[in-house]
C-alpha cells in the first residue's frame, strides 16, 4: 500500500509539473519560441557568447529584439535606456562621450562564459520577474531554460549584412531628409564635426566626416565623402569604433533624436498617437526597419534616382602606371623603368554607365572610394589589397567586384543563357580588345544595334531538319525568326552590344554554330552540323554526340535555359507525326543531306 501511495504521489507531481509548465508556456507566449504563424518572417538576434569556452552547453538564444521593444513601449512606454547603456566615455575617441547602446548594463568579463551567462540572466530575468510581479505577460524565469534556449527555433536568424541594405535609394532618402533639418537640430552621426572649406548645402556633414590626427578633431570637407568602412573596421581601433558599434549608435541615435522632436511637436498639437505619416519623418529604431529589406534595385529603378556625384569622371582610362614603389612582398627597391607594365592597351571604363548596375558605390569599391591602383598594385599588396594584383582585380572570373566576374553574372540572365549556358569556357581572345581599346579622350564606347532583317542568302528564312523523317515529318526550323529574337535581346543590353560587335555582324551565329568562325557566314561557308556530329557515338570524343543528340541537346537546352516553348518531351510541337502504321522503336538515325 505504501508503495502504491508513493507511485501515485510521483504521478501527481508529474501532472502538476506539466500543468505548471503549460501555464508558464502561456505566460511566455510572447517569447522567442514563436508559436504564432508569423514566426517565419521574424529576424531574431542569435545570442551565442561562449567566452573562452570551446563550445556552448545549451542552444543559442534567438532573441527577438523588435518584439521586446514593442512590449516595453506597450507596457511601460520606455525607450532603449531600459536595457542599454546609452552613452559611454572613451579616451580613445575624438568625442569623450558617445552613444553605445551597450548590453548588458553591468560590468562583466566577456572572456568568461559563466560571467557572461550570469550577466545576461541578471538583465533578462530581472525584467521578466518585475513584469510578472505587476501581473503582465512576460518571458520565462530561471529554471525554464528551454523557453529561451530553443533547440530548433522557428524563426530565421537575421542576415546582418550592411552592403545590400544601404543602397542608392536609401542614400537618396537620407539626402532628402537632411535638407529638412533645422540648424538647431543636433543629429550629427558624430555629434561634433567641424566643417572645413566650402559647404555643399546638402548637409553631407551630418553623416560624413574624417579624423584630423593633428588637431584630434572630426572634420568634414567637400568631396571627401567616403565609405564608413574606410575608417570603421570589424573591431574597435584607436580613434575609430567598429562598424557595428558606430552604425548602431549613429543611425539609431539620429533616428531617436528626430523621433523625440516629432513627439514634442505632436504634444504641442494635442496629439498623442503617431500616424504613419509622422513615422516617415524619422528613421526606424527597430531592427527590421534597417535589416529587414533585402530587395535589390534594378537598373531602371536606380536610373530614376539623382546621380551620386563625388568628383568622379564619366569615363576613366584604366591602365597600369609606372611606379617607383613596390609591393610589401618585395624587399629591394625597384626603379620605375624596371616595374612591369601592362602589354595591353588602356581600358576606357564608362563609370557613369556602370553606376546604375551596382546597388551602391561599395559594390565595386569595397571599403574606400579610392582608385583601384591605390590598393591593387602591379604585384599585389598584401596589406592594402589582400595580395590581389591590379590585373587580377579586374579579371578574376569568380569575384563579382571584378569586371570579368560581374560580366559572368550578367551572362547568367535567362535571356542570355541560351548561348552562354557553357559558363566554364574561357572567353575568346578577341574579347580582350573589346575593353583594351586605348585612350578614350573622355568619349564612352557604344556599338550599333544588330539588324532585325537579314540577307536570305546568308541567313535562310527556314530550315527543314530531317533527322527523324521516317517516323516524323521534317522539323520546320524558323531560322530568321530566332535570329531576330536573339538580335532584339542583344540590342536591349549595352554590355551585349559592345561585346557582340567585337565578333562582327554574325556574332550571334556562334550561339548555335559553336566552334565555327563567325566570318565564315560572310563567304556562305558555314559548315553543316554533320561535318562534326556525324557518328552517333564515339567513345574517344564523348563531348561530340551524334546528329540526333546534338540537335536535341542544342535546341532543347536553349529552350530550357531561356524558358522558351516548346519544352522538353513536347516532341509533336516540332516533329509532326506521319500518317500510317507505327513501328515500335522505329527511331532512325538517318542523316539529312546538308544538315
Amino acid at each position: 500500500m505504501h508503495r502504491l501511495n508513493t507511485k501515485m504521489l510521483m504521478i501527481l507531481m508529474a501532472l502538476s509539473f506539466v500543468l505548471f509548465s503549460g501555464g508558464m508556456a502561456r505566460l511566455c507566449g510572447e517569447t522567442v519560441g514563436f508559436p504564432n504563424s508569423s514566426a517565419a518572417g521574424r529576424l531574431p538576434i542569435v545570442i551565442a557568447h561562449q567566452g573562452s569556452a570551446p563550445s556552448l552547453e545549451r542552444p543559442p538564444v534567438a532573441f527577438d529584439h523588435d518584439r521586446h521593444t514593442a512590449a516595453l513601449k506597450q507596457n511601460k512606454g520606455e525607450d532603449c535606456g531600459v536595457c542599454h547603456v546609452l552613452k559611454e566615455s572613451s579616451q580613445l575617441l575624438a568625442n569623450p562621450e558617445v552613444k553605445v547602446f551597450k548590453f548588458p548594463k553591468g560590468p562583466f568579463d566577456a572572456t568568461d562564459k559563466t560571467a557572461t551567462m550570469y550577466a545576461y540572466h541578471q538583465e533578462c530575468v530581472s525584467c521578466h520577474r518585475n513584469m510578472a510581479r505587476d501581473g503582465k505577460k512576460t518571458g520565462p524565469d530561471i529554471g525554464l531554460c528551454g523557453k529561451c534556449h530553443v533547440r530548433k527555433p522557428e524563426a530565421k536568424a537575421a542576415a546582418w549584412a550592411w552592403s545590400p541594405l544601404f543602397n542608392y535609394l536609401r542614400h537618396s532618402k537620407h539626402v532628402q531628409a537632411a535638407q529638412t533639418l533645422n540648424p538647431t537640430d543636433e543629429v550629427s552621426a558624430a555629434n561634433r564635426v567641424e566643417v572645413v572649406g566650402e559647404v555643399t548645402g546638402k548637409k553631407c556633414e551630418v553623416c560624413h566626416h574624417t579624423y584630423d590626427k593633428v588637431r584630434k578633431k572630426l572634420i568634414y570637407k567637400k568631396d571627401s565623402e567616403n565609405s564608413c568602412r574606410s575608417c570603421h573596421k570589424a573591431k574597435d581601433e584607436k580613434d575609430a569604433r567598429s562598424m557595428r558599434n558606430v552604425a548602431h549608435s549613429a543611425c539609431i541615435g539620429c533616428h531617436s533624436k528626430l523621433a523625440e522632436k516629432v513627439k514634442k511637436e505632436l504634444i504641442q498639437q494635442g496629439r498623442t498617437e503617431l500616424a504613419d505619416q509622422d513615422r516617415k519623418r524619422f528613421g526606424p529604431i527597430e531592427c527590421k526597419g534597417c535589416h529587414g529589406e533585402h530587395k535589390e534595385l534594378v537598373p531602371e529603378e536606380i536610373g530614376k534616382i539623382p546621380r551620386l556625384v563625388r568628383g568622379q569622371k564619366d569615363v576613366i582610362d584604366l591602365a597600369l602606371e609606372p611606379v617607383s614603389d613596390v609591393s610589401a612582398q618585395v624587399t629591394q627597391p625597384v626603379s620605375a623603368k624596371d616595374t612591369p607594365l601592362s602589354r595591353m592597351k588602356t581600358v576606357p571604363y564608362n563609370h557613369k554607365a556602370h553606376e546604375p548596375r551596382a546597388q551602391f558605390c561599395n559594390s565595386c569599391h569595397h571599403y574606400s572610394l579610392e582608385k583601384c591602383s591605390n590598393c591593387h598594385t602591379p604585384r599585389g599588396d598584401v596589406n592594402k589589397g589582400g595580395g590581389v594584383s591590379f590585373e587580377r582585380a579586374f579579371h578574376k572570373a569568380t569575384a563579382r567586384q571584378a569586371c570579368v566576374g560581374c560580366h559572368n553574372v550578367a551572362k547568367q540572365d535567362t535571356k542570355c543563357l541560351g548561348c552562354h549556358k557553357v559558363g566554364n569556357e574561357d572567353a575568346p581572345k578577341s574579347s580582350c580588345l573589346v575593353c583594351h581599346r586605348g585612350p578614350s579622350e573622355g568619349k564612352p564606347i557604344d556599338a550599333a544595334p544588330f539588324p532585325l532583317l537579314f540577307d536570305k542568302e546568308k541567313v535562310p528564312e527556314k530550315l527543314l531538319i530531317k533527322t527523324l523523317e521516317k517516323e516524323f515529318k521534317p522539323a520546320d526550323f524558323p531560322h530568321q525568326k530566332i535570329m531576330a529574337k536573339l538580335s532584339r535581346i542583344s540590342n536591349e543590353s549595352s554590355l551585349a552590344r559592345v561585346f557582340h560587335s567585337a565578333l562582327g555582324e554574325n556574332a550571334l551565329c556562334s550561339g548555335c554554330h559553336h566552334k565555327t568562325d563567325p566570318s565564315a557566314a560572310q563567304a556562305k561557308k558555314v559548315p553543316t552540323c554533320t561535318s562534326c556530329h556525324s557518328q552517333p557515338f564515339d567513345p574517344r570524343e564523348l563531348g561530340k554526340p551524334g546528329i540526333l543528340a546534338a540537335y536535341h541537346r542544342q535546341c532543347i537546352g536553349c529552350h530550357e535555359s531561356m524558358k522558351q516553348k516548346p519544352a522538353a518531351l513536347e516532341c509533336a510541337k516540332c516533329h509532326q507525326e506521319k500518317e500510317g502504321p507505327k513501328i515500335a522503336g522505329a527511331t532512325t538515325m538517318g542523316v539529312p543531306k546538308g544538315h
